[in-house]
């Protein structure tokens, strides 16, 4: 018999490998694993070390419905502070360890999915110590990991931005993750919907699992409601400390006062760490439906009290309706509801009052915006107080060829005006926007560029393209050859903010006032129907809701102004959140004299 060949290190090594691959997983659900062997970085959790599922219980059979075999989809429908950011890690670190297979983790933008592989993968990866010599270290020289790619034995995960229509394709994938999908656009490029395209590249995987997670926004066009209402819509049930009936924390029933949740059943009041501290279970009002569907709010959260909900509530509240439909969606992980048609205009110029000065009290700060047309510039010029508590002050054209050096030197004088208060004093122009995307763009960076230490800068606005969130103040860049600061500036973005704003009723946080157009202000019948010139309507594309600003007059110069002067003031971002009355009080009250410390003499005992 001939004398057996023995194996040498780099067969062992490979058979030992594919025993590691084609061995079934054990029988861990991600919540089990979890609490075995994941560890929290210090970087995202202010409870660094060991993952208890028991801090959150809330959250097992969620991560648990990931590795039931019967289900094929998963829908997350969340407010913040639950915890659904360390549920998606939890379960890229149990596929890592015992059931390694293909991976996409979609988010809305590709600089998104960047930071998120930095600032939350790569601590788990190294903190973790069953995973951390898996994958790679990122700054080594094997290509199998990179910020958007990370292979290990028997998978990889791609990291993709939803806008990124290349990323998307040709990968076979087993379990899509899917993170804010409601600020996913409606089309990535000229491709499509993102999320049916990702869809797609689970087709081949007989047991693929996909898995979608969003905070809400808007009703009628929010994917992730639109996904739950298709699910077995479950929600977190908790004991009643009195009389044991199961029921959801609903806001409707919190008691401002006591700070406790009332009962629907005996109408008992608890506070939170009594019902927080009942057993609680997941109850379905669809139970038949084939995808599951999980609702959770601030409410249920560890990490949240509620007199901290109910403080960010009345805030939101005092606001104006554009910060309460953040609370809502981010606190109630419920979807907002817009309210009211087109505003006419009408209604805003009955609204027109006498100000006692050029410059009303409550003013804090003046800022202007500039809209570049063929023949004129048209300018207004704003007022803000607490709260972004608005005035206007002074709508303005002037009209000449603006390919001549003299009408710009006009708008250079205009723009260093002073404007007097009701106590004579002279206020200037502390911020101007001015739109560099007409047919003058050069002369506008030629314009700004020497006096940014005014701050006078050039914008650029950006639409939402395919429903794509834009915010309000995108990003800054410089241009190559003049070298002027040029603002990106998210007009879908500013214009819901101008019009939330437009619609309250009181004055106070939001309220937008206007002058009687004396003297020549500019605030005609035309200002207001500019004003008014555009709507929100809602469109669809392959099937998924999106809105958009259409015009409906031909003049929409005063809303885009509105929307630069609203970005003027967040580029300036003074403190305009505390209230009057504290900041006149600090201002009346006698300056107390700093006492100083006698400091003991010390007499010297020579050296030793």
């Amino acid at each position: 018999m001939a004398e057996r060949r023995k194996q040498t290190n780099s067969e062992k090594l490979f058979i030992n490998l594919r025993k590691d691959i084609l061995a079934p997983p054990p029988d861990l659900t991600v919540s089990e694993w979890a609490d075995a062997f994941r560890k929290l970085s210090s970087e995202s959790s202010a409870e660094p070390g060991q993952w208890r599922t028991e801090r959150a219980p809330y959250q097992k059979e969620i991560m648990d419905a990931f590795t039931d075999p019967e289900l094929k989809k998963v829908v997350v429908m969340a407010s913040a502070q639950v915890g659904k950011t360390e549920i998606i890690l939890n379960t890229l670190g149990y596929h890592i360890d015992l059931d390694p297979a293909p991976i996409m983790l979609l988010q809305p933008t590709l600089d998104l999915a960047k930071n998120f592989s930095k600032e939350r993968i790569a601590p788990m990866l190294r903190d973790t110590p069953v995973l951390r010599n898996k994958v790679s270290d990122v700054k080594s020289r094997d290509s199998g990991n990179t910020t958007l790619n990370k292979s290990y034995p028997g998978g990889y995960i791609a990291l993709v931005g939803a806008n990124a229509a290349s990323g998307l394709a040709s990968r076979p994938i087993r379990v899509l993750l899917a993170d804010e999908i409601d600020r996913f656009p409606v089309s990535a490029g000229t491709e499509g919907d993102p999320l049916s395209l990702a869809e797609k590249r689970t087709t081949t995987f007989y047991n693929a699992k996909k898995i979608f997670v969003s905070t809400p926004t808007v009703k009628g066009v929010s994917r992730i409601e639109k996904e739950f209402e298709l699910s077995t819509k479950e929600y977190y049930h908790l004991s009643c400390p009195s009389c044991g009936e199961y029921q959801p924390l609903k806001w409707e029933q919190i008691d401002f006062e006591t700070v406790n949740h009332r009962c629907k059943h005996c109408g008992f009041l608890h506070n939170e760490f009594e019902w927080k501290d009942q057993p609680g279970k997941w109850i379905a009002e669809e139970g038949e439906a084939p995808v599951r569907g999980f609702h959770l709010n601030e409410l249920l959260s560890p990490w949240k009290k509620w007199k901290d909900i109910i403080q960010d509530f009345k805030d939101a509240k005092k606001n104006g309706p554009e910060t309460l439909k953040v609370w809502t969606n981010t606190s109630l992980g419920e979807t907002w509801e817009e309210t009211g048609d087109q505003l006419e205009e009408d209604e805003l110029m009955a609204r027109a009052e006498g100000y006692a000065a050029p410059v009303p009290d409550g003013v804090k700060y003046l800022t202007a915006a500039v809209d570049v047309q063929d023949d004129r510039f048209e300018i207004e010029v704003m007022g803000w107080g607490f709260g972004k508590e608005s005035w206007g002050i002074e709508y303005h054209r002037i009209y000449g060829d603006l390919k001549l050096p003299e009408v710009w030197n006009e708008l250079d004088e205009y723009l260093a005006r002073k404007w007097l208060d009701g106590d004579g004093n002279e206020r200037g122009i502390a911020c101007t926007c001015i739109d560099s995307g007409g047919h003058f763009t050069s002369e506008v960076y030629r314009f700004t560029a020497p006096r940014e230490s005014r701050r006078i800068f050039a914008i650029k606005g950006q639409g939402e393209r395919n429903g794509q969130y834009t915010s309000l103040i995108s990003n800054y860049t410089r241009t190559k050859r003049e070298r002027a600061l040029l603002i990106h500036v998210g007009v879908d973005e500013g214009k819901n903010k101008a019009m939330s704003r437009l619609k309250i009723e009181e004055h106070g946080p939001g309220y937008c006032h206007f002058p009687k157009n004396t003297a020549n202000q500019g605030y005609n019948e035309a200002y207001y129907r500019g004003l008014t010139a555009e709507r929100l309507v809602t469109r669809f594309k392959a099937g998924n809701a999106y809105q958009v600003w259409k015009k409906v007059r031909d003049r929409n110069e005063p809303i885009d102004l509105r929307v630069y002067n609203t970005a003027a003031i967040e580029i300036l971002n003074p403190n305009l959140n505390k209230s009057e009355k504290a900041s006149e009080q600090a201002k009346n009250e006698p300056k107390k004299k700093k006492k100083v410390k006698k400091r003991r003499r010390t007499l010297s005992k020579g050296v030793n």
